[in-house]
């Protein structure tokens, strides 16, 4: 009963550490928003992005544990058929290493050892497993055919086989798509190129229209109008405004599409890593990784070739 409030806390404590952290800034930076936005922005990636990769980690042990239940269950069969019970059985299993799905082993077998029900203990089992369709729909079977009478080491094998063919049908078709995720980074990046000769072509015709003896190209300033006549197209403009003082953007028109430009390339490496892990995984937060990986990327090419004068 003492561990509850334990683990509690452990979840807490991201969201903790980041209120600190900005409370902090806060107090320190009140008077200058460009800080206070970045205080802000690391006082989010402390707080959220924990649970994201717990998320993602709590996703590959599911995986690892589905691959590991087919030797699991044939391992139990082959031990009935050698003369033991099924409780008997699965607390043979726990002596045996099972990768991640090991833990869950040892816990099913020492439930057994205190007198809980066989019936109880797999039913507890798959509620712990609430994530995973492959082991609910499995130990669902094998409830079903413990409590009706059926041959249960049929009944196992034949689940073992299912799964197994399951499991190669998902690592075929993530081979099968790695091609397109493969294609998918290729054409974030080919963006972010876009993006950036872009901003080489727009960013000159910007100075050219701010400086009073240039052409005259007349190139309007979204910034200014927005400031001037507020409206319904300037509903991004306090979040650029925000982004041009966080990342030292510059001013006026120049800024507003330098944090145009941001915005998108970073949307865009969330949204793309999600859909690459649907397609490939058929699971979004298997895409966890690949928006991390996006994302990352493209804001580090970005701020960089701003801070070089490439753009």
């Amino acid at each position: 009963m003492m561990e509850l409030p334990e683990k509690i806390e452990k979840k807490q404590l991201p969201i903790i550490i980041a209120g600190v952290w900005l409370l902090f800034g806060i107090i320190l930076f009140h008077s200058d928003p460009g800080i206070l936005a970045n205080f802000i922005l690391i006082a989010v990636m402390i707080g959220v992005l924990p649970y994201i990769l717990m998320s993602y980690f709590e996703y590959q042990r599911i995986k690892s544990m589905e691959d590991q239940l087919p030797l699991f269950l044939r391992d139990i069969a082959e031990s009935q058929k050698a003369g033991m019970s099924l409780p008997q059985a699965l607390k043979n299993a726990a002596k045996v290493d099972y990768g991640k799905l090991t833990p869950e082993i040892r816990k099913m077998s020492n439930q057994l050892s205190w007198g809980i029900p066989l019936q109880e203990v797999l039913e507890r089992f798959s509620q712990r497993m609430k994530d995973s369709k492959i082991i609910r729909r499995s130990m669902r079977v094998l409830i079903e055919a413990y409590t009706s009478g059926g041959n249960i080491t049929e009944t196992m094998e034949s689940t073992a086989t299912d799964v197994s063919i399951i499991k190669e049908a998902e690592k075929e078709r993530k081979s099968m798509m790695a091609q397109h995720v493969t294609m998918m980074y290729i054409i974030y990046f080919i963006f972010i190129i876009i993006v950036l000769v872009l901003s080489n072509t727009l960013f000159p015709i910007l100075e050219m229209s701010a400086n009073p003896t240039g052409s005259g190209i007349g190139f309007v300033d979204p910034m200014s109008a927005c400031e001037k006549n507020p409206s319904a197209y300037c509903i991004f403009y306090p979040i650029f405004s925000l982004l041009c003082q966080m990342f030292d953007f510059g001013t006026g028109a120049e800024c507003y599409y330098k944090a145009l430009f941001f915005s998108m390339i970073v949307i865009q490496g969330i949204f793309t890593g999600l859909v690459c892990g649907q397609i490939s995984e058929n699971s979004a937060r298997a895409g966890i990784k690949h928006s991390l990986i996006l994302t990352a990327s493209g804001f580090a090419i970005f701020i960089i070739t701003l801070r070089l004068g490439l753009v």
